[in-house]
């Protein structure tokens, strides 16, 4: 059953791209008008506490690039350790609203958190994690999980702990989200209709396996990765997935991930997004998406990777005629979420 739902969930992401293909040839006129490009640049906040070197990375790009809009997928997690620190809680969850600017956007970042799944009433899974193991009791005598594949839940636990989360967002200042990233982009069919059931309308997920496999291939992440998203291709665009709750638009996590990318890999995912001034303008489809990742804790390590790869977009958007559009700030003002 579950494979045959699978099967009937990748041949409505094969017909969206092909028809959204289609589309674009329609409408990307000559090869000198090359399509906007969306740009999602990524703060990944995963549950852990923001050290001193990496809170002063973070504040010192976002002060040099004051113009880039970002979206926060933000870990529950933040939220949900008051039982055993309110403290340290209340510091964390004001360090990460200080650092969401005015026209970003924050959204959930689905991952496993035992503290999470306890807070929606949930019994905690200690299997399976990305890497094949279970988690031991003596891992878990404070918080773990945060290497939980989320399919290890079923539907109506997952939209109990999707719940859970949005309404803690509301509670704490980061607004009610409608956009969420799922950890290991493990969002299977099951966890996606949850998540529109919920009153999610973006998911972020969906990844070029391509892109991730020869960083994986030891783990059992690899198989499931290249099952989930075996049908999207490193510049698939959004599309809109029917899921059994409802439909849900599905962005790529397709681009630059900066915590494992060299530089090289960077420019050769911008020479086929986005062009240069040797290829001049791409002929592109109508709709292009370029998605920028870095974990908040360990941006001190991938911040000159990031810095790169921006400066190389300012400077290759006007030799290619693409007009730059921020995701965060698209989204944003549709939902009606701008900070």
């Amino acid at each position: 059953m579950k494979s045959a739902h699978l099967r009937i969930f990748f041949a409505v992401i094969a017909l969206a791209v092909s028809s959204r293909v289609a589309l674009a040839r329609d409408n990307q006129g000559t090869q000198n008008d090359a399509a906007p490009l969306d740009v999602t640049v990524a703060a990944l906040w995963e549950g852990e506490s923001l050290s001193p070197v990496n809170e002063k990375a973070f504040a010192k790009f976002r002060q040099d690039f004051s113009a880039v809009k970002i979206v926060h997928f933000i870990s529950p997690v933040y939220l949900t350790r008051a039982v055993r620190n309110s403290r340290i809680r209340d510091t964390e969850r004001q360090k990460i609203l200080e650092f969401i600017g005015t026209g970003d956007l924050a959204g959930i970042y689905l991952n496993g958190w035992k503290s999470i799944s306890e807070s929606a009433g949930v019994s905690f899974r200690n299997n399976p994690t990305f890497w094949g193991n279970s988690l031991s009791a003596r891992q878990c005598l404070d918080d773990c999980g945060r290497e939980v594949v989320m399919t290890a839940y079923p539907p109506d636990e997952l939209r109990k702990i999707i719940r859970k989360s949005r309404t803690l967002f509301a509670k704490n200042g980061f607004g009610s989200p409608t956009i969420m990233q799922v950890a290991g982009h493990a969002a299977g069919p099951e966890v996606l209709a949850a998540a529109s059931a919920e009153g999610i309308t973006h998911d972020f997920s969906a990844v070029a396996p391509e892109l991730l496999a020869t960083r994986l291939f030891r783990y059992p992440l690899r198989q499931q990765l290249m099952t989930l998203w075996g049908g999207v291709g490193p510049l698939m665009p959004p599309i809109e997935l029917k899921t059994a709750n409802g439909p849900l638009v599905q962005m790529t996590a397709n681009g630059i991930h900066t915590e494992f990318m060299d530089e090289t890999e960077i420019r050769a995912r911008l020479d086929a997004i986005i062009g240069s001034a040797e290829s001049g303008p791409l002929k592109a489809p109508a709709t292009r998406h370029l998605f920028i990742g870095f974990p908040v804790e360990t941006i001190s390590i991938s911040l000159p990777k990031l810095e790169f790869a921006l400066r190389e977009i300012f400077k290759r958007s006007p030799e290619t005629k693409t007009a730059l559009r921020w995701t965060a700030e698209n989204l944003a003002k549709a939902s009606g979420e701008a900070h």
